[in-house]
This record gives C-alpha cells, sequence and structure tokens, in this order.
C-alpha cells in the first residue's frame, strides 16, 4: 500500500488519502511523496 500523488499524477489523486497497490518492484514516476512546509508566526 502506498500513500500520495507523485508529481505524474493528476489532480484528483493528489491527497494523502489516495493509495495504490503498486509493488516494490514497480519503478516508475507515477509512485512519489510530496513535501509540505508550513511557516509558524
Amino acid at each position: 500500500m502506498l500513500r500520495g500523488g507523485s508529481w505524474n499524477n493528476n489532480a484528483q489523486n493528489c491527497r494523502s488519502a489516495n493509495r495504490n497497490n503498486n509493488t516494490r518492484e514497480n519503478r516508475n514516476n507515477n509512485v512519489g511523496f510530496r513535501v509540505v512546509a508550513v511557516a509558524v508566526a
């Protein structure tokens, strides 16, 4: 089970609840992660 959408996914797949059933051997640009930083005032 993988979470998130990579830069190559459609916008509707860009959410933490999106799950794929890819195996570890499946290497392509459809699987990835995003980093979010929030400035604290």
